[in-house]
């Protein structure tokens, strides 16, 4: 396990694919709304070396840590600490215009999962965190000693697709309270058991659940597209990399939205909406890692690619 400030080897998922997918996107600045240590941000730079990046991060350390490997290109990228849900707001000052492609990559980050006292992992035993930025909002640990058994079940269930959620939260409530990873962890798997046929650990929804509820994840994917898609320019590329259904849900709702001219019921017999699409989906069907990737890099097996290009 690192210690809080040493560095994690990152490998940036689908690394040619997103490059390749900003092929004949307009110059100008790519936004990078998920920056973390910055893997596609440097490809971006070195590909297209006419453009700009424009990095967001709401994780402070990985802000930190990136700018001192990005001094060679010290004039051509500007990183901020932020929500890239807030990108509009955060690229007005700076002026950060035109725009001609955005890349928001949701995964958990390897220094974010590996690095001692942030609470993502039940690999070691330590505090219940769970924050991207550990200077604000509630932790996982005032999630689970604070909220309601209903509550808590709803989470559970909503944001991890918990079967076992309302067994689960029960149990929580009667054991409070859990400061630790490892308490929460062994907690769960006594109460739903392990297969022998998994290798998935049976805490593992609960911890992607607590992890997109104290972070708000979902409300941040929606108000990031949405953001995204006002900064774009026409024909600009919006990539955006997945790990688990419900995110992914998310995007290809929005994107197929974005893509209609029409959005009303199939019981109204004339348009009465006014939507305009916004948007030409690039790729009809999702792309994933290649199977050589996974291999190097096997947290990337879950990554789904999609892309749109903004029209009008």
């Amino acid at each position: 396990m690192n210690s809080k400030y040493e560095v994690v080897t990152h490998l940036p998922v689908m690394l040619s694919e997103v490059l390749e997918a900003f092929e004949g996107s307009p110059g100008g600045w790519f936004i990078d709304g998920t920056f973390g240590l910055g893997g596609h941000s440097r490809g971006l730079l070195e590909r297209y070396p006419d453009r700009k990046v424009f990095g967001i991060d709401l994780d402070a350390q990985s802000t930190r840590m990136s700018r001192k490997g990005f001094q060679k290109f010290t004039d051509r990228v500007l990183l901020v600490n932020g929500n890239y849900a807030d990108m509009k707001m955060l690229t007005r000052e700076p002026n950060i215009s035109p725009v001609g492609g955005i890349l928001l990559d949701l995964g958990l980050s390897s220094m974010q999962l590996e690095t001692e006292g942030r609470g993502f992992s039940f690999r070691s035993d330590e505090m219940l965190d769970m924050r991207y930025d550990q200077s604000q909002g509630i932790t996982a640990y005032d999630l689970i000693n604070t909220y309601e058994e209903k509550e808590l079940s709803e989470i559970f269930f909503h944001f991890g697709e918990e079967r076992a959620a309302r067994r689960i939260a029960k149990a929580i409530c009667d054991q409070r309270p859990i400061m630790t990873t490892g308490k929460l962890a062994k907690l769960v798997e006594e109460k739903v058991g392990r297969s022998r046929k998994s290798r998935i650990h049976p805490a593992t929804r609960i911890f992607q659940a607590l992890r997109i509820a104290v972070n708000q994840e979902f409300e941040n994917i929606n108000s990031g597209l949405s953001a995204g898609l006002d900064l774009l320019t026409n024909k600009g590329k919006f990539v955006v990399l997945t790990y688990h259904s419900l995110e992914d849900r998310i995007v290809k709702q929005f994107f197929k939205k974005e893509s209609l001219n029409c959005i009303c019921s199939v019981n109204v017999p004339v348009c009465v909406c006014d939507h305009k699409s916004q948007l030409r989906i690039v790729n009809k069907k999702v792309k994933t890692p290649s199977s050589s990737e996974i291999g190097i890099n096997p947290r990337s097996r879950s990554a789904k690619m999609r892309i749109v290009e903004k029209i009008g």
